[in-house]
């Protein structure tokens, strides 16, 4: 019962300093003591003395948190649970797409033909799939800044013709009568082309 009666003001347990006794709280058939703590980041928070004294919150919440591991800075919301680790819905985003991120990769490291499989999968279930999805490329596109827009026009406009170039190298490296006919039917696009925009 002695142990009861100790006054813990200005003692220090881990990061805690004991400001001063501000009640008890009943556990059980007994009534434990309830100290107001000081945490070295300067938050206050009322510590029972079992939980104090036994190290069973060394810390305030956002101390015990850590800082986000998305931009390192403090996460001061309450109403989180300690094992949150992040400091905004931005960064849980950021978390969550990394996630999702590294189980891609992990998915192409076991399968590289993932993507033309799951593909051909979707186009099987829908015939309207590429359609839908063009149109949502574009949707996106359009939602976006111009200059950002501008940037990613450019990059595709950029990959595509790496694309094409490679592949006409290949078409006439293995296949010469299929490298005639594609190169027949471009020709044909501009003269066509050509003649529809010729300005006289």
């Amino acid at each position: 019962m002695a142990g009861l009666e100790t006054d813990y003001t200005g003692c220090k347990f881990h990061a805690l300093r004991v400001v001063r006794l501000v009640g008890h709280v009943k556990h059980g058939r007994n009534f434990v003591k309830v100290w107001q703590c000081q945490c070295l980041c300067g938050n206050t928070l009322d510590v029972d003395q079992s939980a104090l004294t036994k190290g069973q919150k060394p810390a305030c919440k956002t101390c015990r948190r850590g800082p986000c591991v998305i931009c390192s800075a403090p996460i001061k919301n309450d109403d989180w649970g300690v094992k949150r680790n992040t400091c905004s819905d931005e960064c849980q985003h950021q978390q969550t797409k990394a996630k999702h991120k590294r189980h891609y990769y992990k998915l192409i490291e076991l399968n590289p033909n993932h993507n033309k499989q799951r593909h051909k999968a979707r186009q099987l279930a829908d015939p309207l799939y590429e359609k839908k999805r063009y149109q949502m490329r574009i949707k996106r596109l359009n939602a976006l800044p111009q200059k950002q827009r501008q940037a990613i026009i450019q990059k595709q406009n950029e990959y595509s013709n790496i694309w094409r170039s490679n592949y006409v190298k290949q078409l006439k490296l293995n296949d010469h009568p299929a490298y005639l006919r594609y190169r027949h039917a471009t020709n044909a696009y501009f003269r066509r082309w050509y003649k529809a925009n010729k300005i006289n």
